[in-house]
């Protein structure tokens, strides 16, 4: 009876904008909750790292897979260019390399109108890199200073958050996550209205027959 109810009811084009509107409220509400806790988690150092060996390629490809619907909504592409030999196995905390893709792919989808994202994959040593690559609004080189700092995002305007609904803390975070586990993210180029590159390294497993997570 109750789900009839809500059937006959959100067929009001109206009150189910509201019933939308009041959803993605409470998604980006927790989010915040989310942001906050984890931050307050990695700069009392209380941040518990849950290290494994994973296949990192499976990993991007179900992050990738999952964001596809947030670029089809914004007419834009998103695609993993899948490197010709499949690469070694990573050790890190899986769930955490996940915010971290998930995050740098969002804000890429997010400042991008036209063209779209690409992720990709290289070796570096003996670290995997991973690039975000966009053709969205860039970031001027004044504002790159800002990059990485709390309560600041990678939009054209730094200092403001009217426009993204966020917090300002993803690439913050992000930073603190990858080099909890070892690594680095940095943003490697970035040109006004021709889009930017951020991009972030993992060590490699180092043993040759590691015992592989399913994804």
């Amino acid at each position: 009876m109750i789900k009839d109810y809500y059937s006959e009811a959100l067929k009001d084009p109206q009150l189910k904008a509201m019933v939308d509107d009041i959803h993605e409220s409470s998604i980006r509400l927790i989010g915040m909750v989310n942001d906050f806790l984890d931050l307050s988690r990695l700069e009392q150092g209380k941040m518990v790292f849950n290290n494994s060996q994973f296949d990192f390629l499976l990993l991007v490809q179900h992050t990738t897979a999952e964001l596809a619907t947030l670029a089809t909504e914004k007419k834009i592409f998103l695609k993993f260019d899948s490197p010709k030999e499949r690469p070694p196995i990573v050790t890190a905390d899986k769930d955490k390399v996940k915010q971290v893709l998930s995050n740098l792919i969002g804000n890429a989808i997010k400042f991008t109108e036209n063209g779209g994202v690409t992720i990709s994959l290289s070796l570096n040593g003996n670290f995997i890199k991973t690039s975000v690559i966009d053709t969205g609004r860039g970031i001027t080189p004044e504002n790159q200073v800002f990059l990485f700092r709390k309560f600041q995002q990678a939009g054209t305007s730094l200092l403001t958050r009217d426009t993204t609904k966020g917090t300002g803390l993803g690439l913050y975070i992000s930073k603190l996550l990858i080099e909890g586990m070892g690594g680095t993210v940095v943003l490697e180029k970035s040109e006004p209205e021709k889009g930017s590159t951020f991009a972030f390294t993992l060590p490699l497993v180092s043993i040759a027959k590691p015992k592989v997570e399913a994804v």
